[in-house]
Order: C-alpha cells, then structure tokens, then sequence
C-alpha cells in the first residue's frame, strides 16, 4: 500500500469515529434532556376534620296543677263501721281493676262490699268516668344547660304535648231512705297527672357535606391526560372540605305527649281520682 492510501484510509477512519462521537453525543443530550423534564404536580387531597357526634338528654316540664276535688257529706245518716255498701256502675264501664280499687279503700274504712243491693246499708254509685280534650300543653325546656354555650337551647325550648282533662264523680245513698249522705267529683288533666318529666334523646352527628365534590374534583385533575396539559403548572389547590352538623330529631324515650300516649293515661288517672274521692268518706 502506498503513502497516499494509507493517509486516505486513515482519514475515513477519522471522519467514522467524529460522527459516532457526534451521534453519540447528541443521543446523550436528547436522553438528558428527557430526564430533566418536569413531572406535573398532582393535586392534594385535603385533610379530613375530624368529626362528632354529641347525644343529649333533655327534659321537659310542666307547672302541675293539683286535682280539684269537691266532697260533701251531709249528717242525717252517719256511716259506721261495719255497715255494709253495694256498688254501683251501670252509668260507667267499671273496670275490674278500678273496682278492686274501690272494694279495697272501703275494707280498710271497714265497711264490707255485698251484691246484693236490698241487703246493703249504702248504695254507692259511679256517676261519671269522664274525658274531655283541652288545649294543648306546651312543656318547658328545664336542663338548658346541657348544651354548655352551644346555642342549640334556643331550638329546642318548647314542646307541645296533647291533653286530655279526666273527671269522676260518685255519691253514697242511705238504702233505706235513699237519702245521699255523700257525693264528690275530682278532676286532673293529663300534664298535670303524670308526674315524671318528658324525656327525649337528641343526636348532632358532623358530616362532610362535600365529600364527593372533593374526591371528584382530585380524580379528575390527576387524570394522565389532565397532568400532561398542566405540564409544568403548577397544580390546582383542591376544595376544602365543609362541615355541618346534622340533628337526629327529638326521640322520645320518656312521658306521654302525643294523642294515642295521652290516651292511655286515662284509665290511671281514673283510677287515682277514684281513690281521692273515696278516702274523703268519713266513717265513725
């Protein structure tokens, strides 16, 4: 080979290794600048508040009325002990409880309970067992003072409650003479009889109102396709979360208030009526 070749393929061999330096060197920086390419900032979940649930339970009262008792006994035939009394009820239904009331108020008096009506000293008639519905009640709010500075009180300081007005009414007949030697009537309504104050459970339980807003909006700008628009910006702040509270409603746990609770009280408030009137016999 002579001088001239070999100086010409040195040059090839030169011109080789300077374009693979160069391609080199450019896949380098296309490779580098790939690496330093900024990666889109995903948006944050917010943190979630912390959450409660408070349970409360209030009372509510009423000014009690004592029951208006009216009984007159007259003198013409003094009752003793011993003597004999026969009841009567054909103008009320006479439960058998309430008569087993009455029986046993007039044994302690020591007066005996006989049937049959032409052998009995006294003759004591039931006249009334009487209901009548009244205006409703409205119950005060009595223990404010759960709710400590909250301002809860002021949505819960009243509560309207049926009533009901129960009346009964008796007299005591000398058989004989048929002369009434005593009769009485008593009444109570239903907010005053039960004594017991009402009672109701109240719940405030904290919940995200925005929950799922929150969540979709986060999903929705972390979405490949939504952080490769956003590129190097920087990513939006998400919603912060809102909180209310939420009340359960008042749940009664204690007391008669509505119609069909107020109703069931009558047959006791009879009875207790019953057992006034009767105690105010005088017996020698």
């Amino acid at each position: 080979m002579s001088v001239i070749e070999s100086y010409g393929t040195m040059n090839k061999h030169l011109l080789v290794t300077a374009f693979s330096a160069s391609v080199l060197l450019a896949s380098g920086c296309t490779t580098m600048e790939t690496t330093l390419a900024p990666v889109p900032e995903k948006v944050r979940m917010p943190i979630k508040p912390s959450l409660s649930e408070r349970t409360y339970i209030l009372e509510y009262q009423y000014a009690h009325q004592a029951p208006r008792v009216k009984s007159v006994q007259l003198p013409a035939h003094p009752i003793t002990r011993g003597q004999s009394v026969v009841i009567e009820s054909e103008q009320v239904a006479l439960t058998e409880r309430l008569r087993n009331r009455l029986v046993a108020i007039l044994n302690d008096k020591q007066l005996t309970v006989i049937s049959d009506r032409k052998q009995a000293d006294y003759v004591l008639s039931i006249n009334q067992l009487d209901i009548s519905e009244t205006e409703s009640i409205e119950y005060q709010l009595a223990n404010a003072t759960v709710f400590g500075e909250s301002d809860l009180a002021q949505q819960f300081t009243t509560k309207q409650c049926s009533n009901i007005l129960g009346s009964v009414s008796m007299k005591l007949s000398h058989q004989s003479s048929q002369d009434v030697v005593w009769f009485a009537k008593s009444s109570i309504d239903t907010a005053s009889f039960q004594r017991n104050p009402l009672r109701y459970k109240l719940v405030m339980s904290d919940h995200i109102e925005n929950l799922e807003q929150v969540q979709q909006f986060v999903n929705t700008h972390n979405a490949p396709d939504a952080m490769q628009k956003r590129g190097a910006q920087p990513a939006p702040q998400a919603p912060q979360y809102i909180v209310r509270t939420k009340s359960s409603g008042l749940s009664k746990i204690a007391g008669a208030c509505e119609q069909a609770e107020v109703s069931a009280l009558v047959p006791d408030l009879h009875y207790y009526l019953s057992g006034i009137l009767l105690e105010k016999i005088n017996v020698n």
